[in-house]
């Protein structure tokens, strides 16, 4: 009795995917392009999408208490997060379309898809829960509780075709992780443990697209 709306839905993403000229993110401000391979992965919120380049931060160490001088049976105390990546793609910000580029000319046209002002995107994590974002950071290893913003200014140009529009989008890819969040006591026991799904934005990112003029 799903099968309609899977494939509507299996269509709307083939359709979206087509759209994509060319998607680019940033790591350290250096940019790189996204394999067009991927696009049907970075629009799939269930999906990872598989980045050439990523970054070099690497997870916290956790003290091992037959590594040190604590005694076998203690822990050190404090909370700790032991989530998953669940799911990686592009979240689009808000008001994060730029402007349309309509060609009715006979040539390639190339112009600015303008941001109407900063747009950001911002880590959250699920209903009220408090946690500490230093914790999960060491646990997924980036700021998934930090922001990534774009501003006018970084607007940037789209070739677009004879007949079509253009625009570009820009956004974040954004990692999902899920896990418990606790508190682990000196004597190494679990305490208010909470499932938790945290999200947030891991590098900018924009992606080009380009559809024939309806009009």
């Amino acid at each position: 009795m799903f099968s309609g709306t899977s494939t509507s839905f299996a269509n709307s993403n083939q359709t979206e995917t087509e759209n994509i000229q060319n998607a680019y993110y940033y790591v350290d401000g250096v940019e790189y392009e996204i394999p067009k391979e991927e696009f049907s992965n970075l629009l799939d919120e269930d999906n990872i999408v598989e980045l050439p380049v990523e970054s070099t931060v690497e997870k916290e160490e956790k003290i091992n208490p037959k590594d040190g001088p604590l005694k076998a049976n203690a822990c050190v105390a404090g909370y700790e997060f032991d989530g998953s990546r669940k799911s990686s793609g592009f979240k689009k910000a808000s008001n994060g379309s730029g402007s349309r580029v309509i060609n009715k000319s006979k040539n390639n046209l190339t112009e600015v898809s303008q941001l109407s002002g900063t747009t950001t995107v911002s880590g959250s994590v699920s209903g009220s829960t408090k946690v500490s974002w230093g914790v999960i950071k060491g646990e997924v290893g980036f700021n998934i509780g930090g922001s990534q913003s774009w501003t006018k200014s970084q607007s940037t140009s789209i070739t677009v075709r004879p007949g079509d529009w253009g625009w570009i989008d820009y956004g974040v890819i954004a990692e999902t992780w899920k896990g418990n969040y606790y508190y682990l006591s000196s004597s190494c026991s679990k305490q208010s443990s909470k499932y938790i799904t945290v999200s947030g934005p891991k590098y900018k990112t924009k992606l080009a697209k380009t559809e024939k003029y309806p009009y």
